[in-house]
């Protein structure tokens, strides 16, 4: 962003999660984000940023869930999450990748010659595709689990009771 070079602001977002994201549960997104000034920006200060998770809907997107965190500095040119990873929560209607994450940034840039300029909610419009969304096939595993244990049991049992009731013939009684 910038009407030229030397008043040139180059943005760069890093997201780091892990995948795959299951429905229902909650999954945090580490971000940073980085600034590239150009020669004549003094200072940059990222105040508050907005992780959004959309649906591409026409005629406009379909914010399914989003965060907010405060942003603070952590060196130079460089700010991250003051409130930790952001927090995305993927609801029951939620699943498939279909998805994308987008981002909106508030930010001032204070110029060498004194000038200052504030945008408030500056959406880039990048759209990163989210990670694949899987159903939570917890319930299902459990129901497994119980099944199997039920016919293991009912096996168990029903090879007891077809058994014959031999008597166990010691090695003494045995014929040679």
């Amino acid at each position: 962003m910038g009407l030229n070079d030397a008043n040139a602001v180059g943005i760069r977002f890093s997201f780091a999660t892990r995948t795959p994201w299951i429905q229902g549960e909650r999954h945090e997104i580490v971000l940073t984000v980085d600034a590239t000034p150009g020669s004549g920006v003094a200072s940059i200060d990222l105040t508050t940023l907005i992780l959004y998770l959309e649906r591409p809907a026409m005629p406009r997107r379909d914010i399914v869930n989003s965060d907010l965190v405060l942003l603070e500095s952590s060196g130079a040119n460089r700010w991250i999450s003051m409130d930790g990873p952001l927090v995305i929560y993927p609801n029951s209607d939620v699943t498939g990748s279909n998805f994308f994450l987008a981002v909106a940034l508030s930010l001032n840039v204070y110029y060498t010659n004194g000038q200052t300029y504030g945008w408030g909610g500056w959406d880039p419009g990048i759209r990163i595709i989210s990670p694949n969304i899987v159903p939570d096939y917890t319930p299902i595993g459990l129901m497994m689990v119980a099944a199997g244990s039920a016919g293991l049991i009912f096996t168990g049992l029903t090879w007891k009771s077809v058994r014959p009731n031999v008597p166990a013939v010691s090695k003494a009684e045995r014929p040679n």
